[in-house]
């Protein structure tokens, strides 16, 4: 971990002499932290809440929810809370707890100084605190400091309970913190397999969020075909299905588990088959950057098994080239270490199903339940 930098767009003004104190691990900020913040708003002029952790924590990074990460989310959660200032420690280089307590409180007064504009001897700082021990220390190292210990009983939910099982206290973390334990499907595959369809009915079926295919949308509304793409489509491909993606994660919808349909690596099957080299390349650091930050807990593939629909938009001459579209999408999914969550839908049929489409959604239902936990239950 890169060392963490405190940063402020306003400092905490000389006029404002009561400023409460809030600190803690933030992993993740539930509603008991938000409550404690809340209260401490409305008590005092100014509050600042600082984020603690170190490199490797078990209960940070282990999760998916380094300290930079942390810090991100709690200035996004409070960012139309003006009188709400988010501040940073970094623990890596100081004793663990309980040892270490006098370089933490120089790091907290360090912390502290940054956001304030003048000297701290000309304010006012209560501490609102979880137990007593943190007010028995801060009383020996400034006694000038008030410490307020918080019922924590009244709101009975930690951070430690999230952790060993967030979907049964979905409800209780904070909405921005929700994308950390998001579980993330992914449905691909060569076009005109019912992706886009499998993708809405299981996600309907869950009562999930889900990102339809940017590029079906980008070709309807500028009223181009799939012959006629460039390489700056492309990259309008992109950037445009990874914030349709990250928006459903974001969606207040989220109740645990979002559906994507297409990601960056299906776009570049596309483009590495269907472009010209030269234009491929061109797109490359885009990709590998996008690609690196994507994240799936299971990913879908709809073999090429249907019938070639004419949508008006799709290159029918296509058709013939969507088993070496599926072999390719396989090579990279291999190429990015992707095989153990990479489950490729059966083509079997019947009579009732010629095409397939419902085996392949009671096969996704049933991946979906081994891999994220969900549950559809199916005929």
């Amino acid at each position: 971990m890169s060392q963490i930098q405190n940063t402020i767009k306003r400092p905490i003004s000389s006029e404002s002499k009561n400023i409460g104190v809030i600190f803690g691990g933030f992993s993740p900020l539930h509603s008991g932290h938000k409550q404690q913040i809340y209260k401490a708003a409305m008590e005092q002029d100014e509050v600042i809440v600082i984020v603690s952790g170190y490199d490797g924590e078990k209960r940070g990074d282990m999760i998916g929810l380094p300290l930079n990460k942390r810090f991100r989310y709690l200035r996004e959660t409070f960012n139309d809370e003006p009188t709400i200032h988010i501040g940073v420690i970094d623990e890596t280089n100081i004793p663990r707890y309980p040892d270490g307590w006098t370089p933490w409180m120089d790091a907290l007064v360090e912390s502290m100084s940054f956001l304030v504009e003048d000297e701290l001897d000309n304010h006012n700082f209560k501490f609102y605190v979880g137990e007593q021990v943190y007010q028995d220390k801060f009383k020996e190292y400034e006694p000038n400091w008030v410490v307020k210990v918080a019922d924590r009983h009244k709101i009975n939910i930690s951070a430690t309970k999230i952790r060993e099982n967030p979907y049964k206290y979905w409800d209780y973390i904070d909405r921005v913190f929700r994308r950390a334990f998001t579980k993330k499907v992914l449905v691909t595959g060569a076009a005109s397999g019912g992706k886009s369809t499998l993708v809405r009915r299981l996600a309907r079926s869950l009562g999930a969020p889900f990102s339809e295919e940017f590029a079906r949308t980008y070709e309807e509304e500028s009223n181009v075909d799939d012959n006629e793409l460039t390489v700056n489509d492309y990259f309008q491909f992109i950037a445009g299905q990874y914030n349709a993606n990250s928006n459903e994660i974001k969606s207040p919808a989220n109740n645990g588990i979002v559906l994507f349909d297409t990601d960056a690596i299906t776009t570049r099957t596309y483009a590495k088959l269907y472009l010209p080299e030269e234009d491929s390349n061109k797109l490359e650091p885009f990709f590998l950057d996008t690609i690196e930050r994507q994240d799936f807990d299971l990913i879908l593939v709809v073999p090429p098994v249907t019938k070639y629909v004419d949508d008006g938009f799709r290159a029918m001459e296509w058709e013939d080239s969507r088993d070496d579209f599926h072999s390719l999408l396989m090579k990279q999914f291999e190429e990015f270490g992707l095989e153990d969550k990479v489950v490729v839908l059966h083509s079997g049929t019947d009579s009732n199903d010629p095409q397939g489409f419902y085996q392949r959604y009671v096969e996704s239902a049933d991946a979906i339940k081994k891999y994220t936990g969900f549950q559809i239950q199916t005929l």
